[in-house]
């Protein structure tokens, strides 16, 4: 089954990518900007809504890198907490049990205010 990649999404990648300055947050390794090799990982998955577009669910991250922590959820998880930290980390995975309508409309409106400030 093919993923949809909704126009919101495409925006959302390019603000962790730029936010994260085109580098993979787990090697370190940097990319140009525009490069396809970095992706946008999400830590929760992209089907829950309440955290699709929560910029701390998400880390840039090359191919690798989300290959790897993708196949090794434990480690994946570990290296989330180490990120965050116990508290945003509980916090997150709160959020993650949310249930949230659908709105690209606002995600896209954040984005705009957000690249603008």
């Amino acid at each position: 089954m093919r993923i949809k990649i909704r126009q919101a999404d495409k925006q959302f990648s390019l603000y962790i990518r730029n936010r994260d300055e085109w580098k993979c947050n787990r090697c370190l390794k940097q990319y140009d900007e525009g490069s396809q090799g970095l992706h946008n990982s999400h830590f929760w998955s992209r089907g829950r809504e309440s955290t699709r577009f929560d910029p701390e669910n998400c880390d840039a991250m090359c191919f690798g890198c989300h290959q790897y922590l993708g196949s090794n959820p434990a480690e994946y998880t570990e290296w989330k907490r180490k990120q965050l930290g116990e508290t945003k980390f509980n916090k997150l995975k709160l959020r993650a049990h949310w249930l949230a309508k659908k709105d690209d409309k606002a995600v896209l409106s954040w984005l705009k205010y957000t690249s603008s400030n």
